[in-house]
């Protein structure tokens, strides 16, 4: 009789217990009807740390950086031989960083806007028809090389001790090799070595001994005219 007294409360406990455990899951939601958080992206760099992604830059952005940006890094140095070709001097003043150097015959200097201007006029004034072709461009970095040859049919001295154009009426060929860096879209600094001694040649121009010299009675000739070379060229 006790036994099965016993029995029958072993019995009901253990359906208060159930009927405990159902009321529990009921009140509590499932874990799939609760919304879980979203991972953030992360990437992990070469150096170790985890760092958020950025965002890529929308269009808009990307139109708003500088033109300068975004051109190709001859495109200054190509302008600058234009210049030359053209004659247009307008942009003499705006394709240059401050301060500019121009390194020629082994000198740097500092080359100054309104010489080149006049430069290039008076090149232009000796042959009208001056035109400078680039060959070869090669980009590295910050810098730009360039292999050119040029010409231009010899109306008037630009050299001196060399002869009047009527002496020596001809188109004169010449090759140049040209470096430049650039700094944000501008021309920084040049680089600079041309046939010079090819054109003097061209131009009427004679060598002579020291010996030669030495016994040479002339003068200057009065029709000559400074090197226009001085302080910069392309």
């Amino acid at each position: 009789m006790k036994l099965a007294k016993l029995a029958l409360a072993v019995l009901a406990l253990a359906m208060l217990w159930q009927s405990f455990a159902v009321a529990q899951d009921g009140a509590q939601p499932s874990s799939a009807a609760v919304p879980q958080p979203k991972p953030r992206q992360t990437t992990t760099g070469s150096s170790g740390p985890i760092k958020e992604t950025v965002p890529s830059q929308s269009a808009s952005s990307l139109s708003e950086s500088s033109p300068a940006e975004s051109e190709p890094m001859d495109a200054m140095p190509r302008r600058y031989i234009e210049m030359w070709n053209s004659g247009n001097l307008k942009a003499v003043t705006t394709m240059f960083t401050h301060p500019v150097f121009i390194t020629f015959h082994g000198q740097r200097r500092f080359l100054d806007t309104g010489t080149l201007a006049k430069v290039i006029m008076s090149w232009r004034k000796s042959m009208p028809d001056l035109n400078f072709r680039i060959e070869d461009t090669i980009v590295q970095g910050d810098r730009v090389a360039m292999r050119l040859t040029f010409s231009g049919s010899y109306k008037e001295r630009l050299f001196a001790d060399t002869a009047a154009p009527e002496a020596a009426p001809r188109t004169i060929h010449a090759v140049e090799m040209l470096m430049f860096q650039i700094r944000d879209g501008k021309i920084s600094e040049i680089w600079d070595d041309y046939d010079e001694l090819a054109m003097r040649l061209q131009m009427g121009g004679v060598w002579r001994s020291n010996d030669q010299l030495a016994k040479c009675p002339c003068k200057p000739d009065a029709d000559s005219k400074p090197d226009p070379l001085s302080p910069s060229r392309p």
